[in-house]
């Protein structure tokens, strides 16, 4: 029988310094973004009890399965923004701790096939769970302005009008079914030094579309908004993003919140500038080389 540990192939990212934020004395903690389990499991390790969120049920499974003997576990199928109605009412204003990783788990890359990564020829999904459309209905079925909507707010592309007219003029012919399809448009469609640039073009497209299906900056916003219901008083939240949408909302809203000397606020900030993976780490999970830790104690 295989050792479930073999089948994970995500690593968690700075493990080492999410944990170094836990308050001492801590009991519950929050996990937003369970994955496949491994920052739930580094906390269960310290006999802490957690509670975590985790979308998408086949990626659940996974985790429940490797964290099957933990008694302190308890998991929630469900958005992050759905917490206050999800958690026990005894939890809620009393976690010691609340941790979001915001990147997209590498199960759903290398296992889900659901077009997630443009090197593999699935068919265009990009569900990362619960939710009503995908990523095949908003190429195919998208005007050209929620189109260049898209790729200019969720992609930052400078010029989104030449891809999305690019896109309906294919689709016009025939379907865009897969992800190396779309791929194809959008690398025969972009300017020679971004096609032979360090970066694939199609990467920020599929970017932006992944996040228009999912909505996961409005469900981030939404979410963000909760944390000071969860939190007990000096509860500590941490906030890993990886791109600079998500990093700009998290920084904004700590930014917003801070108490200062100068201004009433809910928040102190635990790092004043952003922490990012050591040379080792990103050595050793390429992955993590775009994390950005932010931190925070409720007041």
């Amino acid at each position: 029988m295989n050792n479930i540990e073999d089948e994970i192939i995500h690593k968690p990212v700075m493990i080492n310094e999410v944990l170094s934020f836990i308050p001492e004395n801590s009991n519950i903690v929050i996990d937003a973004t369970l994955g496949e389990g491994g920052h739930t499991k580094a906390m269960l390790d310290l006999n802490l009890e957690v509670h975590s969120f985790e979308r998408d049920k086949n990626i659940l499974d996974v985790a429940k399965k490797r964290l099957t003997n933990y008694k302190k576990f308890h998991y929630y199928n469900n958005t992050y923004d759905k917490m206050t109605e999800s958690l026990p009412e005894n939890i809620i204003g009393n976690a010691d701790f609340m941790l979001y990783d915001l990147g997209v788990s590498m199960f759903h890359f290398k296992k889900a096939e659901r077009g997630f990564s443009f090197n593999e020829n699935n068919k265009l999904d990009m569900r990362l769970g619960i939710n009503e459309k995908n990523a095949y209905q908003v190429i195919n079925e998208y005007g050209k302005k929620d189109l260049e909507r898209i790729f200019k707010d969720y992609g930052e592309i400078k010029n989104p009008s030449k891809l999305a007219d690019a896109i309906i003029k294919e689709r016009e012919k025939k379907n865009i079914e897969t992800a190396k399809e779309l791929e194809n448009i959008i690398f025969h469609n972009s300017d020679k030094s971004k096609k032979y640039g360090r970066i694939n073009p199609a990467t920020l497209i599929f970017q932006a579309v992944r996040i228009e299906v999912n909505d996961e900056l409005n469900i981030l916003k939404k979410s963000i908004e909760n944390i000071k219901n969860i939190l007990k008083k000096y509860g500590v939240i941490v906030i890993i993003s990886y791109h600079s949408l998500e990093d700009r909302i998290v920084k904004r809203f700590f930014k917003e919140n801070e108490k200062t000397k100068n201004k009433d606020g809910i928040f102190r900030l635990l790092n004043s500038k952003v922490l990012t993976p050591t040379i080792e780490e990103i050595k050793l999970n390429p992955a993590s080389r775009s994390a950005k830790m932010r931190a925070a104690q409720l007041l």
